[in-house]
């Protein structure tokens, strides 16, 4: 009997250090798999970066960013293509720095579809058929709006159609 107990007593002290590691690597996983959480969640934006003031100034600024938006009646343009058979349809948007739109830009609303007739008129379809084409076609129009008026007030334009047939 004697020879049992003491056969038991290494047993029993190898089984204990092996529960001890056991536990240990189960809390250092644990421990692992919550900072690895952690950094995905802050990784992915979900978590806010800085205090609570200043994320609430971070959406002011951008519903600021955002300006008054005027929606055009569609353009029906032929384009000046050498077989005259193509025409564009489009419709847009104007987006102004301010929240508001500048009153004179609607007093001279009949001024700038004129503007923007005779500019689409004067384009060929190899012209504004590529993305680049539409950009700079895009930039074109902001920048005669804002000569036209004399000041920068036209931050944007945006094609909600934009056909060529």
């Amino acid at each position: 009997m004697a020879e049992e107990s003491a056969q038991e007593q290494p047993a029993a002290a190898a089984a204990a250090p092996k529960k001890r590691s056991g536990k240990v690597l189960v809390i250092v996983g644990g421990v692992l798999a919550l900072a690895g959480a952690g950094v995905g969640v802050w990784r992915l934006g979900l978590l806010s970066h800085g205090t609570p003031a200043e994320a609430k100034e971070d959406t002011k600024d951008e519903k600021l960013a955002v300006g008054a938006l005027l929606p055009f009646d569609p353009f029906i343009a032929n384009l000046a293509d050498e077989d005259g058979k193509r025409y564009l349809k489009a419709t847009l948007q104007v987006e102004f720095f301010s929240s508001t739109v500048p009153p004179d830009f609607g007093a001279r609303m009949p001024q700038m579809r004129d503007l923007l007739l005779t500019l689409f008129t004067n384009k060929v379809f190899s012209e504004i058929r590529t993305p680049q084409g539409k950009a700079l076609l895009r930039d074109e129009i902001i920048n005669r709006m804002n000569r036209t008026l004399n000041k920068d007030v036209v931050k944007a334009v945006y094609f909600t159609e934009f056909i060529v047939q």
